[in-house]
């Protein structure tokens, strides 16, 4: 038996960040994975899908530029394009937990489960550790397609090892992740299919910023099918077949679904020490605090909204309430999002729909950028924007972008909003220039 201050549950993004603040605040911290060691965002999540948005986001910007100073085929070299991801994802494993026991943190790569109150036991070797804290940062998985042939289905971990890139893929899910992975593999190459069982691609996101990005990508040759309830996936000679309720058929060499993730919280043992769990996850209070005293619950796991950045301020959070008891809350305003389709999608703060709903007194702003310079300059890139002000002080409350860099010019507002800032101020701000940046003040 060990006994610890903490013990953390995952080692991905949230984990890793919570384990360094408790370790620096003088806590004896130990923490358990069943590995591979890294997390989502880091192998098989945000980072290693920016390699490939990176690589074809540029492939498609040079491709709209030829006949304007651009020559020559433009392509993907898949194969190059993954060892060169796998340069960076490869070593994560080894150098997380290198880094980790460096720094006095006791590392254990073995599956765990709660066994009682303040007790966590090591499946593989049986030992048993005890502590006053326990945080669970399992993350998330992705959610099984149970339909007759669901298993055939791959998922977002296997598109990000794939060593060569199918000529036909279809994916199942109108989310985010299938949007961007499509993109990914229609400007690589592939004859892409997007099948939604709703009305709706992308229906978390208003139709407003969805459309345009629906119609770039039938530029790109992605066919987009709504309303299509899939029913059955069955194997043939030269791929798969994807058959739908009203007896349509969709065939490709690769299928991957992309439905939503689940919770990643099967087998920890929870029931035994009385965490309370819901169809989203752990559930959590303010101060990040289980049902259960002392134990904590971040990121993905948790039933909050999954992000990254949320990961890591939850983090954060959880470790100051273990260092003192409540002490900080969790506010989740002004938290960005970006959807890494081409052009990207990226929001934050409040939309013209949500301030009616909320009777909130304020003024819309809405464009189309596409005529400014720095969209022509790259060959007439698609640029929408919408910002929402407080009518009376100005004062911004949110903005919601597509553009080639909205996922970088979301973070200008996300700090306006943060600051309190009116859209005279955001405005005035001498922004370097000419820069996609600079392009943010005719936003408001």
């Amino acid at each position: 038996m060990k006994r610890y201050d903490v013990v953390v549950v995952g080692m991905g993004t949230a984990g890793q960040t919570a384990a360094q603040a408790l370790s620096s605040a003088g806590k004896s911290v130990a923490m358990v994975d069943c590995g591979p060691v890294g997390g989502t965002c880091a192998l098989r999540g945000c980072q290693p899908k920016k390699y490939f948005v990176v690589n074809t986001q540029l492939v498609a910007e040079t491709r709209a530029l030829q006949q304007h100073g651009v020559a020559g085929q433009v392509l993907t070299d898949w194969p190059a394009l993954q060892t060169f991801k796998r340069e960076f994802t490869d070593p994560i494993p080894d150098s997380v937990v290198e880094s980790f026991r460096n720094d006095g943190i006791d590392v254990f790569v073995e599956r765990a489960s709660f066994t009682g109150p303040e007790t966590l036991e090591l499946e593989s070797s049986g030992t048993v550790l005890k502590a006053s804290y326990f945080i669970v940062a399992t993350g998330a998985r992705s959610r099984p397609l149970s339909i007759p042939g669901g298993e055939l289905a791959a998922t977002s971990d296997d598109f990000l090892e794939l060593d060569s890139l199918p000529d036909s893929m279809v994916f199942i899910g109108g989310g985010y992740i299938s949007l961007e992975f499509a993109c990914i593999a229609a400007i690589a190459g592939s004859r892409v299919t997007v099948l939604q069982r709703g009305p709706r691609i992308l229906p978390l996101f208003p139709a407003s910023l969805v459309d345009p990005v629906v119609e770039a990508g039938q530029k790109l040759g992605i066919s987009f099918v709504t309303d299509a309830e899939v029913s059955e996936i069955v194997a043939t000679g030269t791929g798969f077949s994807v058959r739908t309720d009203d007896n349509s058929s969709y065939e490709a060499a690769w299928v991957m679904s992309a439905i939503g993730r689940v919770p990643d919280i099967e087998k920890l043992g929870l029931e035994k020490i009385g965490v309370e769990t819901e169809r989203r996850g752990i559930v959590v209070d303010e101060y990040l605090q289980t049902s259960a005293e002392g134990v904590f619950a971040i990121g993905d796991c948790a039933a909050t909204k999954q992000l990254a950045p949320i990961s890591d301020m939850e983090a954060q959070i959880a470790a100051a309430n273990i260092v003192s008891p409540r002490s900080r809350r969790a506010e989740r305003d002004a938290i960005p999002s970006v959807v890494f389709t081409h052009p990207q999608i990226a929001s934050v703060g409040i939309t013209p729909e949500q301030a009616k709903s909320e009777d909130l007194d304020v003024e819309v702003k809405t464009g189309d950028g596409g005529g400014w310079p720095s969209s022509r300059r790259l060959g007439g890139a698609v640029v929408r924007y919408q910002t929402v002000a407080d009518t009376s002080s100005g004062q911004i409350l949110g903005a919601h972008i597509v553009g080639p860099y909205a996922g970088e010019q979301i973070n200008l507002f996300t700090l306006a909003i943060r600051q309190g800032l009116t859209t005279r101020e955001f405005a005035e701000i001498p922004w370097a220039y000419p820069t996609y940046c600079s392009d943010a003040k005719y936003m408001v």
